[in-house]
């Protein structure tokens, strides 16, 4: 602790100072000024100014990673010409590839089309051979002649019925 003192000329009075554990109050006179701690009252200081030589300590790498960040952009823009250099081929080899991929799926297709055509042409065969369904066809068409006969009786009913109402009716007046 440094304690600051009066100058030599200066005027003494007298007067009532207090000092408790961290206060000291009352009038002061040159003689008894109080002490304080420089150390104390400069630390704020000093704190200020190493966050400040901090900060500038960070800036300085700042360029270096700016400079090595630009060297890597710089050698990925390099390996962009080669890469465009190659694209025709690529676009042509992918164009050849969809085209052999269309020609595979369509023929696949095709085939499984004609599998499938095959496989019904089977089954109905083999349902129209089947005595049940033989029976049914027989019997649907006796039903078919036997509609277009009633179709037949009911036109030819029709027609009497007309002939005997004109003549009821010719009789009638």
């Amino acid at each position: 602790m440094t304690t600051a003192t009066a100058p030599k000329n200066a005027p003494k009075v007298d007067v009532d100072v207090e000092k408790t554990s961290t206060k000291i109050t009352g009038r002061f006179t040159v003689k008894n000024l109080p002490t304080f701690d420089v150390a104390e009252a400069t630390k704020p200081l000093f704190a200020a100014v190493g966050v400040a030589d901090l900060a500038i300590e960070q800036v300085k790498e700042v360029p270096a990673l700016y400079v090595a960040e630009a060297k890597k952009a710089q050698a990925r823009f390099l390996e962009v010409p080669a890469a465009v250099k190659t694209l025709p081929t690529q676009v042509k080899s992918l164009r050849d590839d969809v085209e052999t991929r269309v020609e595979k799926v369509t023929e696949k297709a095709t085939d499984l089309y004609a599998k499938l055509a095959v496989r019904g042409e089977r089954l109905v065969t083999q349902i129209r051979r089947q005595p049940a369904t033989e029976a049914a066809i027989a019997e649907g068409k006796e039903a078919v002649r036997k509609a277009e006969a009633a179709a037949t009786a009911a036109k030819k009913s029709v027609k009497a019925g007309e002939k005997a109402v004109e003549g009821a009716a010719a009789k009638l007046g």
